[in-house]
């Protein structure tokens, strides 16, 4: 009986743990909205920050942005009053949620 109820228990965390990966390069980072999300090792996006949960646990407006600091670049939540035009004497490509993206761009 026991075995008949932990069957489909199992299925279902086996399953879901095969979902077919999204593709994208492990490291890689992006935006998606307004969430940072970097790809995991099975080639899977995954949130790296909500910038709108960074936002409201700082009292001040965050956005997600590109971003390439002292040789480090990728995707992650900047202050919105941030000019991101002039961010690291203007390396930061801002526009589309994916720009400046590089395929491995680290955080």
């Amino acid at each position: 009986m026991k075995a008949l109820l932990l069957t489909p228990l199992l299925a279902t965390a086996l399953l879901t743990r095969c979902r077919a990966p999204d593709g994208c390069a492990p490291v890689s980072t992006r935006c998606a909205g307004n969430v940072a999300e970097v790809c995991n090792g099975d080639g899977n996006w995954q949130t790296l920050a909500d910038c709108n949960a960074v936002s409201e646990h700082s009292n001040a407006a965050f956005t997600c942005a590109y971003v390439n600091e002292e040789g480090v670049a990728g995707h992650t939540c900047l202050p919105a009053t941030v000019d991101a035009g002039t961010v690291n004497a203007g390396t930061v490509d801002a526009g589309t949620d994916d720009a400046g993206a590089t395929e491995g761009g680290v955080l």
